[in-house]
């Protein structure tokens, strides 16, 4: 009986092993593909116009501290002149191709890096042990399977990690958000004095940081941390003088950022917005429709997979699970929240950058609401045993991802399939020579504009752009018209594109 035991353990062992090791395949399959596009990416539009100072003040001292000087100084003026931003306003000035274009793919692994590994600690933190209850294989089979998700359906993948303006500003900052959620669950669970002074420390950096990052996260921040600080103070739990600083801190840098006197002047030169009633209201209702177009196969496919996981960890949960609905409406509001500044200063939910935050946000979420019905149906039916169901829900998961991968395709798109799966998509960039193709091209631009006795260039026409990258910024009917900060970051007089004066 006892080695039929052992064996029945060492097979269960090897069999989460197994899991494991395919879930971390898929997620490694969907990830170099990205960090190896990195290689072939070049500075884009706003990363011409933040950096253009420090980059002139490095091109003609070459000394470090003077370009950090300049930076710092052009990021201080930018809150007179366009917002109010300051994290992501000083780390664009910094951007690595202030310093030379070839450096310019530190940024994609930058924020990459960032990304899987904020998320990454988040789910190990919040649903692990010092959380929601996960054991650590399975906390490992949901963080893999969950930012594959979250990175192979990304709605902007270029303006998420190919951009560092647009992708610092807004999925780094949510990244930044991740990190202090889960640092602030370790806050409340450690017993060290020790541990909480330093857990502290840090948080209070990431609460400056976050405080002048995105609008839209700022938001969500303040008032997910106030609905926290809310039941703690309710409850007198220990920590909450702790985490009333860490809101304090992150209140006065959002009053700091949304003060600045560059955001009025950046909605007059945009020319609309709308009333703050009507953005409320308008963002309740964007919000409803974002999150029922986000439940797809490939969410619906992943909930599937994981949801065995779930309900162990809830089942064996301590807490009592009482208004799981409550939770659910309350936490959805949180998420329509978000929408807010955005409508209000420019009458739209945003671009693909800040669409890339709402669909991390609510998959976060997505995976919470479900943890929480699933310990509410374990206290209403504590006799239920689903345990048997359990391999026929992983089949139906892995018929749903199937669908959702087949049917998968770009907003405005005819062609569904796999190819449109953004770390499919990359590799294809890749192995067909697109990329290299892109990179020799965009090369010899900067090879034409960094040549000083040129003050008039005119460039060529790429003829490859890889999809997950950003558009060609200087053809003609582009959505950002580059040249005035190309000109400024240069140094010159007039840049052309060959043969767009004979184009109608």
């Amino acid at each position: 009986m006892h080695e039929r035991g052992r064996e029945r353990k060492g097979e269960q062992k090897g069999l989460r092993r197994a899991v494991c090791a395919l879930c971390l395949l898929a997620l490694g399959f969907s990830v170099l593909p990205l960090y190896g596009m990195t290689g072939y990416n070049h500075p884009y539009y706003d990363d011409f116009g933040f950096s253009a100072v420090p980059h002139q003040v490095w091109k003609e001292t070459g000394d470090l501290g003077a370009a950090l000087k300049a930076a710092l100084k052009n990021a201080a003026q930018t809150r007179y002149t366009w917002q109010g931003t300051y994290t992501g306003t000083l780390l664009s000035n910094l951007q690595p191709g202030t310093f030379s274009e070839g450096l310019y793919w530190i940024s994609g692994c930058f924020l990459l890096t960032a990304f899987l590994g904020c998320f990454w600690f988040f789910f190990a933190t919040v649903f692990g042990r010092r959380g929601l209850g996960l054991m650590r294989w399975e906390t490992t089979v949901l963080s893999s399977l969950t930012l594959t998700v979250m990175l192979q359906f990304m709605p902007d993948m270029g303006e998420a990690f190919y951009w560092f303006n647009g992708g610092v500003g807004n999925v780094f900052i949510y990244s930044l958000m991740a990190l202090s959620a889960a640092l602030l669950v370790r806050l409340y669970r450690t017993e060290s004095r020790g541990g909480a002074a330093g857990l502290t420390a840090v948080l209070l950096l990431c609460m400056a940081a976050l405080g002048g990052g995105s609008y839209s996260g700022g938001l969500f921040s303040l008032c997910a941390l106030a609905c926290v600080l809310a039941w703690l103070f309710g409850k007198c739990r220990p920590r909450r003088w702790r985490f009333l600083l860490c809101f304090a801190v992150l209140a006065a840098g959002f009053v700091y950022s949304m003060t600045a006197p560059g955001n009025a002047v950046r909605a007059g030169m945009i020319g609309y917005s709308c009333s703050p009633v009507k953005a409320v209201a308008r963002s309740l209702y964007e919000g409803v429709i974002l999150m029922a177009g986000y439940v797809r196969f490939p969410l619906l496919g992943l909930t599937a997979l994981v949801s065995p996981l779930l309900w162990r960890a809830a089942k064996d949960s301590p807490y009592t699970f009482r208004h799981p609905f409550w939770l659910i409406f309350l936490t959805a509001g949180l998420f329509c929240a978000q929408l807010t500044p955005p409508i209000y200063s420019i009458a739209s939910i945003g671009d693909g950058r800040i669409q890339d935050t709402y669909w991390l946000c609510f998959v976060v979420l997505w995976l919470l609401w479900v943890y929480v019905l699933l310990g509410f149906a374990a206290r209403k039916w504590p006799e239920a045993r689903p345990e048997p169901l359990g391999r026929a829900v992983v089949a139906l998961g892995l018929c749903l991802s199937l669908a959702g991968c087949l049917g998968c395709r770009y907003p405005g798109d005819t062609l569904y399939g796999v190819q449109n799966m953004t770390g499919n998509s990359a590799w294809m960039s890749l192995v067909s020579g697109e990329a290299a193709q892109y990179d020799r091209e965009m090369t010899e631009r900067e090879r034409l504009l960094n040549d000083d006795t040129q003050p008039v260039v005119t460039l060529e026409p790429l003829t490859a752009v890889p999809r997950i990258f950003m558009e060609d910024e200087l053809e003609p009917g582009a959505v950002y018209d580059v040249r005035p900060s190309l000109c400024r970051y240069y140094g010159k007089e007039a840049i052309r594109l060959a043969g767009e004066e004979e184009r109608p």
